[in-house]
């Protein structure tokens, strides 16, 4: 595996773990159930806030998750190729 892929891969997960930190840090549930809370509560928040259909809701919510790991992968592996050069190993 390339060491920029393995950059934007981690870079992914702490984006996504960030993310749902954010979302979900301050309720009283247990760590585990956090990613379950943040998910219910984007949701919540774009079927509140924009006045769209559940099931609308959930699959803009999940757009919004992909385009954060895309994004977070991205800055990864172009800040793996900055910082440690671009010889791919």
């Amino acid at each position: 595996m390339k060491r920029a892929t393995l950059f934007g891969l981690l870079a992914s997960l702490l984006g996504l773990v960030g993310v749902i930190w954010l979302l979900a840090g301050g309720s009283h549930f247990p760590v585990y159930q956090w990613p379950y809370e943040a998910l219910q509560g984007l949701v919540f928040s774009v079927v509140w806030g924009f006045g769209l259909s559940v099931l609308m809701g959930y699959v803009v919510s999940l757009l919004i998750v992909f385009v954060v790991l895309i994004a977070c992968f991205s800055i990864g592996s172009k800040l793996s190729d900055i910082l440690l050069g671009d010889n791919n190993q």
